[in-house]
């Protein structure tokens, strides 16, 4: 079972639960690291599910995540329609110099489809977004200076 890193252990009183002792992830950046089959995957899965019930006995009944809490992915040949991506590309960037302003393809690489699903969740009110490193566009991720920093910091 998952027990917390003591400088991450939180209560959080919970409706239906009373006060529970656990992990509280704190706000700003938070990178998960470890090598394969440690379970980051399974920590942002259960962060993505947020309230719902999981298996018990395995560290993940109680966890519980904020309705505004997103997962966001690259979705390689996804339509986007009229999309600001301007943050996270230029004109000349893209192919025909398409306008980043307000971006539209019926075939979006994993770039500009999770660029797109960011600002998409941004939009409908998302304040935590949970990006797997599985499922996200790396070259998206290491165009902003900070995350490759954090990226090539724990390479």
């Amino acid at each position: 079972p998952f027990t917390s890193p003591e400088s991450l252990a939180a209560v959080v009183r919970l409706p239906h639960a009373g006060a529970v002792r656990g992990m509280a992830i704190p706000e700003g950046v938070t990178v998960i690291v470890g090598g394969g089959f440690h379970g980051k995957s399974t920590l942002l899965a259960a962060l993505q599910r947020g309230v719902y019930d999981h298996v018990c006995g395995d560290g993940r009944e109680r966890v519980v995540s904020g309705a505004h809490v997103v997962s966001v992915r690259a979705e390689d040949g996804r339509a986007v329609e009229r999309v600001d991506v301007s943050a996270f590309f230029d004109a000349a960037a893209l192919p025909f110099r398409r306008d980043t302003r307000a971006f539209s393809t019926r075939d979006a690489s994993g770039s500009t489809s999770q660029a797109a699903a960011v600002v998409e969740a941004l939009q409908a009110g998302a304040r935590c977004l949970l990006m797997d490193e599985d499922t996200c566009a790396p070259n998206l991720m290491a165009r902003d200076a900070l995350m490759a920093a954090l990226v090539s910091a724990h390479s």
